[in-house]
C-alpha cells in the first residue's frame, strides 16, 4: 500500500470558541492510491470553482438537525425522557419528501450530506468556510455516535446499526435468516439507504479526518456483515435483487482501511452474481429495461474487490468481477450514452428498439447514474490508464454534472430531459430530498479528484483534464492555467523539479493541430488524431518549466443512440444547445425569443416534484426546430458568431412553418431557466413527409391533456410516488421494452391516485395490457369497491404489433365522492388476481378526465355469426343507414346465431343495465327457441333461457336478466367492460329470414317496448330526441343534438352522434 508523508496536511482552524486541531491525517490515498487528496488540488477561477463555491454555500443552508431526525427516532432516543434528544421530532420534524409512512428513504440524504460536508471541507480553501463545514460534520458524528450506541446492548441484529427508515424489523428478521419483513419493504430499498450512511461515515474519516467517524464506520461494517450472517447463498442473492447501492464497495474499502479479511469476504457476499455472470461477454441487450442506477454501483464494487485482490498479490478469485465491470462500462458508454453523457430514461436502460424514448420521454438521464459512471471510470482508469475513460469522464462532467446545478440557487436536477423544447426542474433547499439531491451535494466538490492522477510508484504524473488548478503534494507541484473550452489551449507550469514522466492526454476529439510544447519546443506526439491516448514526456523537470498544450476543437454531430433521426452538435467535448425560449423578459427583448414563466420549475415537497414527466409543461415535438435536408449538409447551417463557443444555426426550413429562423448555439451547461434543444430532428424532406411524427405527437398531446395522474408500474420512483402496495407474490419486469407489474394467484397491486381535477363526472381509468397475457383474469377495485373484471383476450382491435393496448374504464361518480358528498382528492386503485392463475401485467395506469362515453351502443356491424354451422356469415347483411341486421337463417332452431365482435370493439355497460335485450322480426317465442350461450367471455356448458319474450307490434323482444344467468362473472362492478370476451346467443327465425333492429342493455325491459310507439310518434317531426331505450333526452335544435355520443331516434329516424 502506498504511504505518504502527511505532516504537511495538518492544520489549525480558528473557531469562534477556540481552536480545533486535526491530528488525524487524511486517508484518501488508502482507498485511492493513484489519486491526489482533494486538499492537494486547488481549483482556480473557472466554471468548476464557481460551481463548487455555489454548492458549499448551499450546503450550509440545510437543516442538519432535521437530517438527523430519522436516526434519532429509530434509535429510540427521542422517547427516553432523560435523553437530550427527548421529543426531538417535535422541534425537528423529519422531511416529508421521500419520508412518508407509506414509503420512506429517510436517512439516505443524511448519509449523502455527511459525504458532501467531508468532500467540501477537503476541497475548500477558505478557512472560515472550512471551519463551518467541519463544525457541522463533527456535530453530525457526535449525534450519530449517540444513535449507534443506543443499540450497543441489542442482541437481535441491530448492534452497530445506524439508519433512518421506520422498518427496524426487517433487520432483526434478516439476522434470524427470515426474509419475510425485508420482502415487504424491498421497494423501500433499505440496503441502498444503508450504503449512503456507510459511505458518509467512511468519507468523514477519509476526507475530514474525523477519527470517531472511522470507529462508527467499522461498527456499521461489522453490523453489515453480521445482519446477513445466517442467510443462505440463495437468500442473499434474493435480497440483492433489490437496489442496494454500493454496499460491496464500502466493504472492500473497509478491508483496505482495517485490514480484516472478513470485510473483503463480505464484499463478495454482497455482490450480485446475476450481474456478474450476465456481463461476462459484451452483451448489448443484457441490461435492457433494468433499473440503471441499481446496477452501476454494483460494478464499482466488483472492480474495487478485484483491485483489492490485485493489490494483495494473492491468487485472483474475482477475474470474472473485473471482466463484468469492463464489459458493463463498454456497453453503457458505447451503446447507451446520450449527448450529455447520461444513459437512462425514467431511470432505466432502454432496449435499442425503444430508443425513441430518449427523445419523447421527459424523464431523461438521471444525475445519480452519471455520478456513479464517473466513479467507475476513475476505477477502470486506475487499472488500465486507458484514455477512453478520461474522455468519457470529461464529456459527462461538462455536459451533465456541471449542467445539473442551478447557478442562481445551487439547486439540483434529477432528470435532465432531452426532449426538444423542454426544461429542467431544480430542487429547493430543505424541501426536495431526492437521491439526486444527495449525489448533487457531493458532485460539485469532487471536480479536483481526477484532474491529475499518478502511478503508484510516483514515476508518472497524468494530466487527465484541462481544468484551471494547482497541484501540490510531496512529489509534484504544478499550476495549470486555462480558459478551456473558451480557449483551445492550456499552460502548465512546473513548480517542483524532479525526474518523472508527464503524461498529457490527447482526447479523441482533438483534431489535427494538437500539439504539446515544453519550454517552446514541440514534443513528438505519437498518439494519432482521432484516438484517445497520452503523450508521455520523460525528463528531469525543473521548477519554472512550461508545458503548453494546443487543443483544436472541431464542430461535429453525433446521432442519438439507436435513433438516428436525431442528432446533437459537439464542439470538442462540449455539447452545444439552443434556447427556444428566453430566460428573462430582458433576454426576450434582446433575442426575439418568447419569455415563458416555466411551470413547476422548482420542485417542492411533493413526491414526484422532481420529474418533468409529472410536473413540466410539455410542448409538441413537431413544433420544435426541425432540420430538413441532407445529413451531409447539416453542418453548413452553423456559423461561428466570433464569440468563443458560440454559433448560430439556421432552422428556417419550410416544415418549421415560420416558427424558427436563426437560433444561438451555446454550451449546454450554460442554459438554465429556459426551454432548450440539444437533440435535433434531422431528416430529408421525403423521410419527414413519410414519418408519423405529427400524428403520434398529436395523440400523445391529447392523452397528456386528459391525464390527471399517471403511474408507470415497475418503475421504482413512479411506484413509490403513488404509495405502491403489493402482495409478496407480485413482481416487476419488462416485456418488449415496456415495464410492468403483475401478481401471481391471489396477489395484488395498489396505487394511490390523486384526483386534482375536483370533478366526479367523466373521470376514467386507462390501463395498458398486452394480449401476450391472454386469459389472465383480474378484478379492478377503487377504494375497495369493484369497478370491473378484466380478462385479457387473444386479440384486440386496437392492439399494436406486440399486443399492447389501452382500455378505459369509466369511474362512477359515487366512487369519487366522500360520504359527505365532497370530491375525493385521492383514490386507491387495486388490481388483484381473481382467477386460478396470474393477474395480467399492468404496463401503465392513468387517471383521465374528459371521458366522452364509450358506453355500449348498438351498431349493427358489430355483430357477426356466432356459429357458422347455424348461419354462415355470408347470410348476414347490414343496413348501415337503418342500423339493422338481416339474417337469412334457413331452417332449424337457434339459427339466428350472433356474436359480439369483442376483439374489435371497446364498450362499457352500467351495472344497472341488467337486461340483455334483442328485438327483431320473425322470431319464435316458444320454449327452447332462444338461448344465451356465452356472456362476455364466460360459458359453463349450459343454455340460458330468456326471462322475457314479448311481442311489440311486428317485432319480438327477447331479454335475459344477466344477473341471473350464472355466466356473468365478467359483468361485475358499477361499470363493466363489454369487450372482455365473446357474447353469443341463438334465436329462431319463424320464416327463415329475420331482421334484428336492436341489441343492447337496459335497466327495464319495459323501456324497450316504448321504442316502437316513439318511432311512430316521431314521424310528426317534433324534433324530440329519444335514446334507443325509449328515454326522452332533449330537443334537436339546428345541427345540435343533446346527449353524449351514441345512437338516437329523431323524427322517426335513427342517427349516430
Amino acid at each position: 500500500m502506498k504511504q505518504k508523508n502527511t505532516s504537511g496536511k495538518r492544520m489549525l482552524l480558528a473557531f469562534a470558541t477556540g481552536l480545533l486541531s486535526m491530528t488525524q491525517a487524511q486517508a484518501q490515498s488508502e482507498i485511492y492510491p493513484q489519486h491526489f487528496d482533494l486538499g492537494e488540488v486547488t481549483l482556480l477561477d473557472g466554471p468548476f470553482k464557481t460551481a463548487m463555491d455555489t454548492n458549499i454555500n448551499l450546503l450550509l443552508q440545510y437543516d442538519v438537525d432535521r437530517l438527523l431526525t430519522p436516526f434519532i427516532r429509530q434509535s429510540g432516543l427521542s422517547k427516553v425522557t432523560t435523553s437530550k434528544y427527548y421529543q426531538w421530532e417535535n422541534s425537528h420534524p423529519t422531511f416529508s419528501n421521500w419520508g412518508l409512512s407509506s414509503w420512506s428513504l429517510e436517512g439516505h440524504v443524511g448519509g449523502h450530506y455527511l459525504t458532501a460536508l467531508a468532500l467540501a471541507y477537503s476541497a475548500e480553501r477558505d478557512n472560515t468556510l472550512k471551519a463551518a463545514l467541519k463544525q457541522r460534520l463533527d456535530y453530525m458524528i457526535e449525534v450519530l455516535k449517540d444513535c449507534q450506541q443506543a443499540y450497543d446492548k441489542n442482541t437481535a441484529g441491530l448492534k452497530g446499526f445506524l439508519g433512518g427508515q421506520p422498518i427496524n424489523q426487517i433487520w432483526t428478521g434478516l439476522y434470524k435468516g427470515d426474509l419475510t419483513e425485508f420482502k415487504k419493504y424491498g421497494g423501500w430499498v433499505p440496503l441502498y439507504c444503508e450504503h449512503k450512511v456507510l459511505a458518509g461515515l467512511r468519507d468523514a474519516w477519509l476526507y475530514a479526518g474525523n477519527a470517531e467517524a472511522k470507529t462508527l464506520y467499522q461498527n456499521m461494517c461489522d453490523w453489515t456483515v453480521n445482519v446477513v450472517s445466517k442467510l443462505t447463498t440463495t437468500q442473499m442473492q434474493d435480497i440483492l435483487g433489490w437496489e442496494h447501492g454500493g454496499v460491496n464497495e464500502t466493504l472492500a474499502d473497509a478491508y483496505r482501511i482495517f485490514g480484516d479479511k472478513k470485510y473483503l469476504n463480505a464484499a463478495k457476499k454482497y455482490s450480485h452474481q446475476t450481474m456478474i455472470s450476465g456481463m461476462q461477454t459484451l452483451s448489448k441487450s443484457f441490461l435492457d429495461s433494468k433499473h440503471a442506477n441499481t446496477q452501476v454501483p454494483k460494478y464499482i464494487g466488483f472492480e474495487r474487490i478485484y483491485q483489492e485482490e490485485l493489490r494483495d498479490g494473492a491468487t485472483i478469485s474475482t477475474a470474472s468481477y473485473q471482466k463484468a465491470a469492463h464489459n458493463f462500462w463498454a456497453d453503457v458508454a458505447e451503446n447507451r450514452t446520450v449527448c450529455i453523457g447520461g444513459n437512462s430514461v425514467s431511470e432505466h436502460f432502454l432496449p435499442a428498439a425503444k430508443s425513441e424514448q430518449y427523445i419523447s420521454n421527459l424523464d431523461g438521464p438521471e444525475s445519480c447514474n452519471s455520478n456513479n459512471m464517473l466513479k467507475l471510470s476513475e476505477n477502470l482508469f486506475d487499472e488500465t490508464h486507458d484514455a477512453r475513460y478520461a474522455d468519457f469522464y470529461e464529456a459527462t462532467m461538462w455536459n451533465h454534472i456541471l449542467s445539473t446545478q442551478d447557478p442562481a440557487t445551487g439547486g439540483y436536477v434529477y432528470f435532465t430531459t432531452l426532449r426538444p423544447q423542454s426544461y429542467r426542474i431544480y430542487s429547493q433547499v430543505n424541501q426536495g430530498m431526492w437521491c439526486c439531491v444527495g449525489t448533487g451535494m457531493e458532485n460539485h466538490s469532487k471536480y479536483g479528484h481526477f484532474i491529475y492522477t499518478h502511478s503508484e510508484d510516483n514515476k508518472t504524473l497524468y494530466v487527465n483534464l484541462f481544468t484551471a488548478s494547482k497541484l501540490q503534494d510531496e512529489h509534484f507541484a504544478l499550476t495549470q492555467e486555462t480558459s478551456f473550452p473558451y480557449a483551445q489551449s492550456s499552460k502548465i507550469t512546473i513548480n517542483k523539479g524532479g525526474s518523472f514522466c508527464l503524461a498529457v492526454r490527447r482526447p479523441q476529439w482533438a483534431g489535427e493541430g494538437y500539439q504539446v510544447m515544453v519550454n517552446g519546443s514541440a514534443v513528438d506526439v505519437k498518439v494519432a488524431a482521432g484516438t484517445a491516448g497520452y503523450v508521455e514526456i520523460n525528463r528531469t523537470w525543473a521548477a519554472g518549466d512550461v508545458v503548453e498544450i494546443t487543443l483544436p476543437m472541431k464542430l461535429r454531430y453525433e446521432t442519438c443512440p439507436n435513433y438516428t433521426d436525431y442528432i446533437a452538435f459537439k464542439y470538442g467535448p462540449i455539447l452545444l444547445a439552443a434556447k427556444t425560449t428566453a430566460s428573462s423578459q430582458e433576454e426576450a427583448e434582446k433575442t426575439g425569443l418568447a419569455y415563458e414563466q416555466l411551470q413547476n420549475e422548482y420542485g417542492g415537497e411533493g413526491r414526484m416534484d422532481h420529474a418533468p414527466g409529472s410536473m413540466a409543461k410539455r410542448l409538441s415535438i413537431s413544433s420544435s426546430p426541425l432540420l430538413i435536408g441532407k445529413r451531409e449538409d447539416v453542418l453548413k447551417r452553423i456559423t461561428p458568431t466570433g464569440e468563443a463557443c458560440q454559433f448560430t444555426i439556421d432552422a428556417s426550413d419550410a416544415q418549421n412553418k415560420g416558427r424558427w429562423n436563426k437560433l444561438q448555439l451555446v454550451p449546454f451547461y450554460t442554459i438554465h431557466h429556459a426551454r432548450y434543444n440539444c437533440y435535433w430532428y434531422q431528416q430529408t424532406a421525403e423521410n419527414y413527409a413519410a414519418s408519423d411524427m405529427g400524428r403520434a405527437d398529436a395523440l400523445e398531446e391529447a392523452l397528456v391533456a386528459r391525464t390527471i395522474d399517471f403511474v408507470a408500474p415497475g418503475e421504482q420512483q413512479s411506484e413509490a410516488g403513488h404509495d405502491v402496495a403489493h402482495s409478496e407474490n407480485s413482481s416487476t419486469g419488462s416485456y418488449q421494452g415496456e415495464y410492468y407489474r403483475d401478481a401471481r394467484q391471489g396477489g395484488y397491486m395498489e396505487y394511490t391516485l390523486a384526483n386534482t381535477s375536483g370533478k366526479t363526472d367523466s373521470i376514467a381509468l386507462m390501463c395498458r395490457f398486452t394480449t401476450a397475457d391472454k386469459n389472465r383474469v383480474a378484478t379492478i377495485r377503487i377504494d375497495g369497491k369493484v369497478l370491473t373484471e378484466v380478462t385479457i383476450p387473444d386479440t384486440y382491435k386496437h392492439a399494436d404489433d406486440n399486443g399492447f393496448y389501452n382500455i378505459e374504464y369509466l369511474i362512477p361518480a359515487d366512487m369519487l365522492k366522500n360520504a359527505d358528498g365532497s370530491v375525493k382528492s385521492k383514490i386507491v386503485f387495486r388490481l388483484e388476481a381473481s382467477g386460478s392463475g396470474m393477474a395480467p401485467g399492468l404496463y401503465y395506469l392513468r387517471l383521465l378526465s374528459g371521458y366522452t362515453g364509450n358506453g355500449y351502443k348498438f351498431v349493427a356491424s358489430d355483430w357477426k355469426t356466432g356459429d357458422a354451422g347455424r348461419v354462415n356469415q355470408s347470410n348476414i347483411s347490414y343496413d348501415q343507414d337503418a342500423n339493422k341486421i338481416t339474417v337469412k337463417a334457413g331452417k332449424g332452431n337457434n339459427n339466428v346465431c350472433l356474436m359480439m365482435d369483442y376483439s374489435n370493439t371497446d364498450y362499457s355497460v352500467k351495472s344497472t343495465q341488467k337486461y340483455l335485450v334483442v328485438r327483431g322480426t320473425n322470431l319464435a317465442m316458444g320454449s327452447g327457441k332462444s338461448y344465451l350461450w356465452w356472456l362476455n367471455g364466460k360459458n359453463k356448458g349450459s343454455q340460458v333461457a330468456p326471462q322475457v319474450t314479448r311481442a311489440v307490434g311486428d317485432e319480438v323482444i327477447v331479454a335475459w336478466d344477466i344477473t341471473k344467468s350464472n355466466i356473468n362473472e365478467n359483468c361485475k362492478g358499477d361499470v363493466w367492460n363489454f369487450s372482455t370476451g365473446q357474447t353469443i346467443f341463438g334465436l329462431t327465425s319463424t320464416t327463415g329470414t329475420s331482421v334484428i333492429s336492436y341489441i343492447g342493455f337496459v335497466e327495464s325491459v319495459d323501456e324497450t317496448t316504448a321504442i316502437s310507439s316513439i318511432l311512430a310518434s316521431c314521424g310528426k317531426k317534433t324534433g324530440k330526441v329519444y335514446s334507443l331505450d325509449g328515454k326522452y333526452v332533449g330537443k334537436h335544435i339546428g345541427n345540435q343534438a343533446p346527449g353524449n355520443q351514441g345512437v338516437y331516434v329523431v323524427d322517426g329516424k335513427k342517427f349516430v352522434k
